[in-house]
């Protein structure tokens, strides 16, 4: 039973068709992916960088952010991320480590296999009131290839309604991708605040719907999302400059992947 999740996680990671490496698909936050990745519209912590660079324009604090993913049971996927009012850099790494190779019948057959990708954001922002707007450039290698990119966004906030749109490969490697989002955050009680998010992603080619809902009570976070594929679960915490979130992924096939981010805010 190992033996074949590791097969099939392989197969997920390095056969990406004419797709984005697979390391732009797998998020660098806990908090985000928790809501399903429809985190374009909400954008409103370190992790702005990755979902919508428009978002940085709404930081307070200078943040440094640890994110660790162990996906399938075989991948290592870690991200580090420093951001600040307008600014943002993140860097992010996928390493499955050495892993058996198979024959054609799926028996061991004693070779090695070893998949690992890096990559690398840096993007800044503007806000005028309650539009935001900005760019990112990214840049990943792998043994295969080497993929950039130059993506935007842009955030406008009415009410309790915020839209979020996400042009990505507006120049680069990569086919240009759109992804919508809209969230609706909601101050129920003093003690209880409410976000729902609702995002097409893949929007020129195969359309994607994310879904999202976080809770908040007395600065406790309940998170449960939806990403197209899996349904995802998760927490977080805030307890002085320190920050603390959680997500399980329940992949319909493969094994449950957990990820944490651990942040610092100054």
């Amino acid at each position: 039973m190992r033996l074949f999740v590791y097969i099939c996680a392989i197969v997920l990671i390095v056969v990406s068709g004419d797709a984005a490496p697979i390391i732009w698909e797998m998020g660098t936050s806990a908090r985000a992916v928790a809501v399903g990745g429809a985190f374009s519209a909400i954008a409103d912590d370190e992790s702005a960088l990755f979902y919508n660079p428009a978002g940085l324009a709404l930081l307070n604090k200078i943040t440094l952010a640890a994110f660790y993913h162990r996906a399938f049971e075989v991948v290592h996927h870690i991200a580090l991320t420093g951001a600040g009012r307008y600014w943002g850099v993140q860097l992010v790494q996928i390493d499955t480590g050495p892993i058996e190779s198979t024959n054609e019948f799926g028996n061991p057959s004693g070779g090695i296999t070893h998949y690992a990708s890096q990559a690398g954001l840096v993007g800044v922002a503007v806000g005028i009131e309650t539009l935001s707007l900005g760019v990112r450039g990214k840049f990943s290698s792998d043994s295969q290839e080497i993929y950039w990119g130059l993506d935007a966004g842009v955030l406008a906030r009415v009410g309790i309604v915020r839209i979020g749109l996400v042009a990505e490969n507006l120049l680069g490697s990569g086919a240009l991708s759109l992804r919508l989002g809209t969230a609706w955050v909601m101050p129920v009680h003093p003690r209880l605040g409410l976000t729902i998010a609702l995002e097409l992603w893949n929007m020129l080619s195969r359309p994607e719907v994310h879904l999202g809902l976080e809770a908040s009570i007395n600065g406790v976070q309940i998170r449960v999302g939806y990403d197209g594929v899996a349904v995802i679960t998760g927490a977080g915490v805030e307890w002085n400059s320190l920050r603390f979130d959680w997500a399980s992924r329940l992949h319909p096939q493969l094994p449950v992947s957990t990820m944490i981010t651990i942040a610092y805010l100054f």
